[in-house]
């Protein structure tokens, strides 16, 4: 009996706490029972020992763990080292699969460096929160089951993740996932999710196939079937288990119809509202390009509600006077856009069209300098082999010679090179300042018909505002002849604002003031923009010449020096010169 009752506790404790999501052990609670040898006699005579361990480990004290350098040197399981050691010190970028699992960690912490990292267990742990993860962009499964979590946050930005086990947690509710769209298997099994309303939220994730909830409240209600499989049709697997399409299509055609009408229908409008902001960046960006995003929606941002005085709704006059505005602007737009979209084509071909010719003259000079570079190394080859060849300590006069001749050749070449790059320098800053100035020249135009649509907008605000005030004027004195028959207009509000003058006098100026405040704040902004692209175009492409200048010149030292010291080498009586080097 006490041998049944040891085997029975080991079984019992591989099933609950089995080491890993058995989602992702591949096997069920079932399958693991009948492998650790319940229902008759155990077939593996190492469970008594299993057992006692298992009762063992219960009553040992293991202090909590952050994550140290020693932990993240076991922990690596890819790249493997070529000797099977453990990666001491660790090469950061490479790793690509880390396991911290049954370490007892109570924090996530110190994995910044892990850029590279797609897969990362952190099982079997006491880990009370998800956090510093969100920098892991290339992770494509995370393990955090057996922990303390209760919190599904900290996942943003994982749009690799596809494998997620938060398995045997206290998480209550499912959400912080909009991180991770193309999550494929989620395991949130022996978890506190009661509502299934919870389930709904995964309806996004249209990626998602395996789902596990097996162990959650959730599950003991009787539609939890059929609610999962009417919400989330696109899934494969529930609970370790295939589903059945028959399955999918009856609990679609016939459970909670109106609730699912209503949530698709809001979805539909969800996604047209997403396309239409994509669309709308997406023009945005086009207009940017062009200097002419301070054009798009100006109508709007003029006559809108934060600057639209409510005491215009009292004017019968206003809405002619609002709809010229709008149709003047709109054309006057149209027409600045066609004028500005073919001058910035020029402009954007004559900047590709130069960055091409740099590239160009680059690649010209630093062919010509590895060309030269080539020819002496090939010539000092030759001497170097003829002086190997001859073998004698100290060397002969005309051997020292030739060694001065090939030192004396080498100083040319290093001043050939030098005078190649600033000769190439020279040319590329002569050629900046001519095209500075074209671009300047084109740049002034664009900003000049900005100005002119600007004025012309200004324009068109003061023929507004002086319609609007006579018109406003006009009103107000027939409301103050006609104050009877005015009063018994059943619009309160426009009574109201009519019956004070100063008042709606007031309201017209600031209405006014409000406008020219916008326009003049988009003259600037468009003048600007053309401008700070003008100044960064030309600054950033001479800083990356400075730089390439820097660089190329400690390169030419380089060459040069290593071809020095070879040279000296041969030289030395007794340094031996071999003809196969290079």
């Amino acid at each position: 009996l006490a041998q049944v009752a040891i085997v029975g506790q080991a079984t019992l404790a591989l099933i609950q706490r089995p080491g890993a999501d058995p989602w992702f052990c591949g096997g069920r609670p079932h399958q693991m029972a009948e492998a650790a040898g319940l229902g008759g006699v155990s077939s593996n005579p190492n469970v008594a020992r299993i057992a006692i361990e298992q009762q063992k480990k219960k009553t040992d004290v293991v202090e909590p763990q952050v994550i140290s350098e020693e932990l993240l040197i076991a922990g690596v399981e890819e790249p493997v080292h070529l000797d099977g050691e453990p990666w001491e010190p660790i090469d950061f970028p490479t790793v690509t699969s880390l396991r911290l699992s049954f370490q007892n960690i109570i924090e996530v912490a110190n994995l910044n460096k892990f850029d590279s990292l797609t897969t990362l267990r952190l099982d079997n742990n006491i880990i009370d929160k998800i956090a510093n993860l969100s920098h892991l962009k290339q992770l494509t499964w995370l393990d955090l089951s057996f922990n303390n979590i209760r919190e599904m946050e900290g996942l943003d930005h994982m749009t690799k993740l596809l494998d997620l086990s938060l398995y045997h947690n206290q998480i209550e509710e499912i959400k912080g996932l909009d991180g991770c769209p193309n999550l494929n298997i989620l395991s949130l099994g022996h978890n506190n999710i009661k509502d299934l309303g919870q389930i709904n939220y995964l309806r996004k994730f249209q990626n998602l196939r395996c789902v596990c909830l097996d162990g959650n409240k959730v599950c003991q209600t009787d539609s939890y079937n059929q609610h999962v499989l009417a919400y989330l049709p696109t899934l494969k697997y529930l609970d370790y288990m295939l589903i059945d399409e028959k399955a999918v299509q009856q609990a679609r055609e016939g459970y909670q119809l109106d609730e699912l009408g209503e949530v698709r229908e809001r979805e539909q409008a969800e996604e047209a509202a997403e396309k239409a902001k994509r669309d709308k960046k997406a023009v945005l960006e086009k207009l940017k390009g062009s200097f002419l995003d301070c054009t798009e929606d100006l109508f709007e941002e003029l006559f809108s509600a934060e600057n639209e005085p409510e005491h215009m709704s009292a004017l019968s006059c206003y809405q002619g006077h609002k709809d010229f505005y709008r149709e003047t602007l709109s054309e006057n737009i149209k027409e600045l856009r066609t004028w500005m979209e073919e001058r910035n084509e020029s402009r954007l071909k004559k900047a590709g069209a130069f960055e091409k010719a740099i590239v160009k003259a680059e690649s010209e000079s630093e062919e010509e300098a590895f060309q030269m570079i080539r020819e002496f190394r090939s010539h000092k080859k030759k001497i170097l082999a003829q002086i190997d060849r001859e073998d004698s300590a100290p060397l002969k006069p005309e051997m020292e010679e030739m060694i001065q001749q090939l030192l004396d050749q080498l100083g040319r070449l290093e001043n050939q090179l030098m005078a190649n790059e600033i000769q190439l320098q020279e040319c590329i800053a002569e050629a900046l300042e001519d095209f500075e100035a074209k671009i300047t020249e084109i740049v002034k135009q664009m900003q000049d018909r900005g100005t002119d649509f600007f004025r012309q907008l200004e324009d068109l605000e003061k023929i507004f505002y002086q319609n609007l005030v006579e018109g406003a004027n006009s009103e107000l004195e027939n409301f103050a002849q006609n104050q009877d028959f005015a009063t018994a207009d059943t619009d309160t509000n426009k009574a109201r604002f009519l019956s004070n003058k100063d008042e709606m006098v007031q309201a017209c100026i600031n209405f006014n003031e409000a406008h020219n405040r916008i326009i003049g704040d988009k003259d600037e902004l468009m003048a600007f923009q053309m401008k700070d692209w003008r100044d960064k175009f030309f600054a950033g492409h001479r800083e990356r010449q400075y730089d390439r200048n820097r660089q190329r010149v400690m390169d030419v030292k380089k060459v040069i020096d290593d071809c020095r010291a070879e040279i000296l080498a041969a030289s030395e009586v007794g340094d031996e010169y071999e003809e196969g080097d290079p």
